[in-house]
């Protein structure tokens, strides 16, 4: 249990740096850049999964990256925001404030996220 809490603190660390360097990237990208936001935030999103697969690999799970396992990191990663949509996309439709569908994001996305990821994409480490 220890070795799980550890784990998760640190994937919850690097969930932390990677919302900066997405906040970075896409403020470089619109502000300096001149890009369109959607086009930022794209590459925000990829800047910030690679840099999120490189830490989380040394450092949550001990193990070199690997093309094969950035496959699944990545696969992971798109669940994990097609969940986050699916959950504000149900909360909306029912007419629940987006304040409590974000509430239930953050309780359930990152949690399930750790679990596949250390289940499929980082198993055995």
């Amino acid at each position: 249990m220890l070795k799980f809490s550890s784990q998760f603190t640190k994937f919850g660390l690097v969930g932390l740096i990677n919302t900066l360097i997405h906040a970075l990237v896409l403020f470089a990208a619109v502000e300096v850049s001149k890009l369109h936001p959607v086009v930022g935030n794209f590459m925000a999103f990829l800047g910030a999964n690679m840099a999120s697969f490189i830490m989380n690999s040394y450092w949550t799970f001990k193990t070199a990256p690997e093309v094969r396992r950035y496959g699944k990191f990545l696969t992971s990663s798109l669940l994990a925001l097609g969940l986050t949509l699916g959950i504000a996309g149900i909360f909306e439709f029912l007419g629940i404030h987006y304040g409590l569908g974000f509430l239930c994001i953050i309780l359930l996305v990152p949690a399930l996220n750790y679990w596949m990821l250390k289940r499929w994409a980082f198993a055995g480490h």
